[in-house]
């Protein structure tokens, strides 16, 4: 099974390194597996180039059976084994689309798992999540899960304090700083979206936020003006599980 996992891999993305990055693999261990997988059937899968793989006939028809082997696997566990869907996911993201009461009653069970995205990102190499959902850009196959509006978030007569996230990588600090002239502007760095949004209830300073944290019912007392850019959400897992949690957020 997980040589077939590794082949589809390699077969999808059209390169031994890049599955290789994908699965957490060494390079090494994912053509020595193409290679045992070929030798086993006899027949040779992938034309090798300098830019690639390239399928064979034989690869392609075996895509076609890895795909229908795999998905059977994958509805086998989900059926008997009755596991919980383990999805990871930063704190902005676990707050903002989460819905608590919905996660503990929703069926097929889900696990949630909040930490940084780096840390995420390696959790997810390791097998220790199914699902992984960030606003960042990461080396694993991102596909774009929703674009979320943002804008700013503010109190009335709030100060003119521009309150950012401390990770230098989170995306609404990147667009804040480049809205802004950060040579002029009073910054202040905050540690979580709980305690930004605190800051911002008591008039301390405003933020660039997803919309969806102004929806909450506990945060419409406050201003928000939307801008016209938007931040993409990536997802990162097989079809099976990336479509049930898509359809959970639906």
């Amino acid at each position: 099974m997980n040589d077939l996992a590794i082949f589809q891999c390699v077969a999808t993305v059209g390169s031994m390194s890049k599955a290789a990055r994908i699965m957490g693999y060494a390079q090494s261990n994912v053509t020595e597996r193409i290679r045992l997988l070929e030798q086993e059937l006899t027949v040779r899968l992938f034309k090798r180039t300098n830019r690639g793989v390239i399928l064979l006939p034989e690869g392609e028809r075996l895509v076609e059976y890895a795909t229908v082997i795999l998905t059977q696997v994958d509805e086998i566990q989900k059926h008997f084994k009755k596991l919980p869907i383990k999805i990871g996911c930063t704190q902005t993201i676990a707050s903002s689309y989460f819905n608590l009461t919905a996660v503990i009653n929703h069926q097929p069970e889900i696990e949630l798992l909040i930490d940084s995205a780096v840390k995420l990102e390696a959790m997810y190499r390791s097998n220790e999540l199914d699902v992984l959902i960030t606003n960042k850009m990461t080396s694993l196959t991102n596909d774009i899960l929703f674009n979320e509006d943002i804008g700013w978030l503010s109190a009335l007569g709030s100060q003119e304090v521009y309150l950012i996230s401390r990770d230098k990588e989170c995306p609404y600090r990147k667009m804040m700083l480049s809205l802004i002239n950060p040579l002029t502007c009073k910054i202040v760095e905050v540690d979580s979206i709980y305690l930004m949004i605190d800051l911002i209830k008591k008039g301390a300073g405003r933020s660039l936020l997803p919309e969806c944290v102004f929806q909450e019912r506990q945060n419409q007392s406050l201003l928000f003006t939307i801008i016209e850019r938007q931040v993409p959400i990536y997802i990162a897992g097989n079809a099976i599980y990336t479509k049930q949690v898509r359809s959970f957020l639906e």
